[in-house]
């Protein structure tokens, strides 16, 4: 599980990267969503807002096809940006648990 605001970021590093245009098309190619997907997590209460599972793994899944497709510096830089993803979900799931209470 990640959060909105870690979707964002994720974002920001795959246009850095100069894989995608703009939010709307990492939207619909690189999470499966709508054209407006991304601008859910902006607004009031988004940053905090869920990633369902399956938008995470279509992004890992696409993820790892431009890795493979991709010269290898580029290649090593969006490898690290599933790094990052894999680091937040964990850190979620902490997060997660220790909210929890008896």
């Amino acid at each position: 599980m990640i959060y909105g605001g870690q979707l964002l970021s994720i974002y920001e590093r795959v246009r850095a990267l100069g894989l995608t245009g703009s939010r709307e098309s990492f939207s619909t190619e690189w999470c499966g969503r709508g054209p407006d997907y991304l601008r859910d997590y902006t607004r009031r209460s988004g940053a905090m807002a869920r990633v369902p599972p399956r938008t995470v793994v279509r992004l890992r899944s696409h993820l790892a096809e431009a890795a493979r497709l991709l010269p290898a510096a580029v290649a090593a830089e969006v490898r690290a940006v599933d790094a990052m993803i894999e680091r937040d979900i964990h850190v979620a799931g902490a997060v997660g648990r220790w909210s929890v209470r008896p």
